[in-house]
């Protein structure tokens, strides 16, 4: 069966109450920058019921990108008549009779329509038994067939796909998403894009090979921006230190607090950045304990000076889980790809105390300035 249809359905925007409509014209509308984007045609994106009808398609598509989307089904639309309905079941007939056994599952969509979902399952199943010498087997089935009684038509297949659910793209308002070319930081993006942000990459650079790094996992995020493109901003790693790092990494006394000192000063031009562009919080790949850096203390010692909000989504993960969560987004591979790195001290403070920290940066000569460095904006052009 060539489908021409897709049925989509979604989660928790079905909670939203009195917002419901404006959450499913967002998710229209970005199911409509999606198919256009890939090139795929379709007639209309309709919503109806707690559904949403992608019509009008001539190939088979993948929504699992578009975040919002909980599940789709590629589908068949035909007249809603059951002559047209029993026709439109025979072309799965060779798919129950290899199975061997079957159920036909029903849900009545528009409650306007005669006849109940009980009586349209077993009339269906009835001639697909005949038909096929398939048994018909409701717990446990070797092929399930599914009907669903729509506004104006049957909608019939047999696959659900899942998708990664959440909120539509930029829903929830903008979040400066600290990002290196690592496994963690992108991860961290994916998840508060899943929840309606909308990410303003920054970046702090080793070189040209780990910004072209970097830029490949920002391409790989806009897979799941409905089309549109993900603002990244570059600070080179010298200009973070303002040309002391060296220096700091020599000095035995301060060296321990290297690291430390380093998501200091992100998180204080993170904070600049989300002020200047709308950004309402910052977004990290922290874990906790994961490394010396982001142990409760010293996350308390860094965490306070960009003066805003700050979410760490992989807070309670181990590295397992977040390599899970890297392939099935697609980012994976290109975080292990090599690149420059930043050399971390041999012998890292793993507990700062935020007094003892102040001290260390006054002597560092890092105290922030009444004039912050301005990040060079990277060009939107895609590879």
């Amino acid at each position: 069966m060539t489908p021409d249809t897709l049925i989509v359905r979604y989660g928790e925007i079905g909670l939203k109450g009195r917002n419901r409509s404006h959450f499913e014209n967002l998710l229209c509308k970005d199911i409509r920058a999606f198919l256009k984007r890939e090139g795929v045609p379709f007639r209309a994106v309709d919503r109806f019921h707690g559904r949403i009808y992608v019509r009008g398609i001539n190939r088979e598509v993948s929504l699992e990108r578009v975040l919002g989307v909980f599940s789709f089904s590629p589908a068949r639309e035909v007249p809603r008549r059951m002559q047209d309905l029993k026709k439109a079941a025979e072309t799965f007939f060779p798919q129950v009779r290899q199975a061997g056994s079957f159920r036909i599952s029903c849900q009545r969509v528009d409650k306007d329509f005669p006849l109940t979902s009980m009586e349209v399952e077993r009339r269906l199943g009835e001639d697909v038994r005949l038909a096929t010498g398939a048994t018909v087997n409701l717990s446990s089935p070797g092929f399930n067939l599914e009907v669903e009684i729509g506004p104006d038509a049957f909608f019939v297949f047999s696959r659900r796909v899942a998708g990664f659910g959440g909120m539509p793209f930029g829903s929830a308002g903008k979040l400066v998403a600290l990002i290196s070319g690592g496994i963690d930081s992108p991860v961290a993006a994916f998840l508060m894009m899943k929840r309606g942000v909308e990410p303003i990459l920054l970046h702090f650079s080793m070189g040209d090979d780990d910004n072209a790094k970097v830029g490949n996992l920002r391409r790989q995020l806009e897979e799941f921006a409905a089309g549109r493109t993900i603002r990244l901003e570059t600070i080179p790693h010298d200009t973070l230190f303002a040309g002391s790092f060296e220096k700091l990494r020599d000095n035995r006394r301060l060296a321990p607090y290297l690291c430390v000192i380093c998501k200091y000063l992100m998180h204080r031009h993170a904070g600049e950045l989300a002020r200047r562009t709308g950004a309402l919080g910052i977004v990290t790949g922290d874990s906790l304990a994961q490394v010396a850096s982001q142990t409760l203390s010293n996350m308390a010692a860094y965490r306070a000076e960009s003066g805003l909000p700050v979410y760490s989504p992989l807070i309670g993960l181990d590295k397992v889980e977040i390599i899970d969560l890297a392939r099935r987004i697609g980012t994976y591979e290109l975080s292990i790809a090599p690149a420059e790195g930043c050399s971390p001290p041999s012998n890292p403070r793993t507990h700062v105390d935020r007094e003892v920290f102040q001290s260390i940066l006054e002597e560092s000569g890092l105290e922030p300035s009444s004039e912050g460095e301005e990040p060079s904006s990277e060009s939107a052009a895609r590879a």
